[in-house]
């Protein structure tokens, strides 16, 4: 039987864990700098120029927004024209994320945006998630980005009308897309936009009701309501 000698010890050599850091970041208030958030939408003059709901979730937008304090990541609102629609809005959200370490790896990343309206009025119960963005500027925000959102999710699951708070952040944590989409050198681009209707191309049911819709604040909010995109990544 063989003797096993230990070796002394100050010849054993221990590798730390890679170090966690975490790390908050917030789109720009206006006037942006770096960075935008805000809203963009589809709409018709009249009545009679209301369209079909594969029609105005395909169009390319007349409105844009990105200097209030109001993000409006879903709204959807009925023609007074029985199977028509009038008005779909959907929201934009730009971090600059160029400070994080290019060999860095992310671990987990979550989109919070803080909660500001929600109703119900279509009785449709519309949710909403967070996908890819790729708006002609990083700093203004045009109507045509309404077409600009993607409809692959970056997060696994939709967070509910029901599920939507108004007294505190609603949490998207990214999948690996979601996280694989984080710019290490640039601009980080998210949206967030209607999915069980807008994304899946599926009609809601029309009424004669005024709308339904889920807002958040943006970053001219000001302080702890502002969008958020907290990343933890090692070194």
């Amino acid at each position: 039987m063989g003797i096993h000698i230990m070796p002394p010890f100050y010849k054993m050599v221990i590798t730390p864990p890679p170090e966690e850091v975490i790390v908050g970041i917030y789109p720009d208030a206006h006037p942006e700098s770096k960075s935008v958030d805000g809203s963009v939408g589809q709409m018709y003059a009249s009545p009679e120029e209301d369209e079909t709901w594969a029609n105005i979730i395909a169009a390319a937008g007349v409105d844009s927004s990105d200097a209030t304090t109001t993000l409006e990541a879903v709204s959807i609102t009925p023609s007074s024209v029985a199977n028509k629609w009038h008005a779909l809005t959907r929201a934009i959200i730009l971090f600059d994320t160029s400070e994080l370490p290019d060999g860095c790896v992310i671990v987990e990343a979550v989109l919070s945006v803080y909660g500001f309206r929600k109703d119900d009025y279509l009785s449709i119960a519309p949710d909403v998630n967070v996908y890819s963005s790729d708006p002609l500027s990083n700093v203004l925000l045009v109507p045509g980005d309404f077409d600009c959102l993607g409809s692959i999710p970056f997060c696994d699951t939709p967070i509910s009308y029901t599920n939507w708070s108004l007294a505190g952040y609603n949490n998207f944590i990214l999948n690996a897309a979601g996280r694989e989409a984080i710019s290490k050198t640039g601009v980080t681009k998210l949206g967030l936009r209607n999915a069980n209707y807008d994304v899946a191309g599926s009609t809601p049911a029309w009424s004669d009701n005024p709308y339904s819709i889920l807002f958040a604040y943006s970053a001219d909010k000001g302080g702890d309501f502002r969008p958020k995109l907290t990343i933890t990544y090692r070194v």
